[in-house]
């Protein structure tokens, strides 16, 4: 066992560890690198630069039912790896002896936020783990990268007339899909525009569950009385992505989320009928 000579059991060197962390810092419950443990993008832990395990059986390939979390246990001097019987394999995931930040390595099971096995604990530096892609990081993504924004298309246009009809809809495209990478993990996403909502302006209010065309539009208002409305379309977004790396791979949802247009200026010119 790497860094204890002797017979000395490995519950001793448990022991021996986490006597160094309370000699170095006050005493405090461990601690996953971002939040407080649990099966989240934030509390699950990846080593960039080792990798993840191959998946089980003859065929290897990425394991996505469980990953390794890290638990932060403090800043140790003459940290120690402390691996419990973790085969040569899993052995390299500890790090190396002497590395300044003691941690608690837990399998933990993906789907149900369950702690399988604890191979150890082991001595890893911040810089070489990488967080798994987070649902916020991917959204802000398709939000900068593909949702267009929702800009309204009217007939007649540029202006109405009191007592026609005005008709709505959206030009641009209702699916969309992004490819990036994050951190060294390959993601993609994608999403569809679920609903519509129009304002027109003059307290009108329509709901649609598609985007329309320039003869099938989504919604139809009639103004009453001329002047300038802002028109304004908001589109809500669902879907979702899949990501890999690293040995790993895994999947989340996206939204709803609301994108809110610009307002658009429509002005509306009166009709009057004349007497001869």
């Amino acid at each position: 066992m790497t860094g204890y000579a002797g017979s000395k059991s490995p519950a001793f060197a448990v022991g021996a560890l986490l006597a160094l962390v309370a000699l170095a810092m006050p005493s405090a419950p461990a601690w996953a690198e971002v939040g407080p443990g649990g099966l989240t993008p934030g509390a699950l832990w990846v080593h960039a630069r080792l990798g993840q395990p191959a998946g089980s059986g003859s065929g290897g390939g990425p394991r996505s039912g469980w990953a390794l979390r890290y638990e932060r246990l403090g800043n140790v001097q003459g940290c120690v790896v402390v691996p419990l019987g973790a085969s040569g394999a899993i052995r390299p995931w500890f790090g190396n002896d002497g590395d300044p930040v003691a941690v608690r390595v837990v399998i933990v099971d993906r789907a149900s936020g369950a702690e399988i096995g604890l191979p150890g604990s082991g001595c890893v530096r911040p810089q070489d783990l990488v967080r798994i892609p987070t649902t916020g990081e991917v959204l802000d993504a398709l939000r900068s990268q593909g949702i267009p924004a929702p800009v309204v298309s009217l007939s007649p246009g540029p202006r109405g007339l009191t007592g026609l009809e005005t008709w709505y809809w959206f030009a641009g495209a209702g699916r969309v899909g992004v490819g990036l990478n994050l951190r060294g993990f390959t993601v993609e996403a994608r999403a569809k525009a679920t609903t519509y909502h129009w304002s027109t302006g003059d307290g009108g209010s329509y709901l649609t569950g598609g985007k329309g065309t320039a003869t099938a539009p989504a919604a139809r208002h009639v103004y009453g009385r001329k002047g300038s409305y802002p028109v304004i379309l908001d589109m809500t977004w669902a879907g979702g992505y899949t990501w890999s790396g690293f040995g790993d791979a895994g999947s989340g949802t996206l939204g709803p989320v609301t994108v809110t247009g610009a307002p658009r200026p429509y002005p509306v010119n009166e009709v009057r009928s004349v007497l001869q």
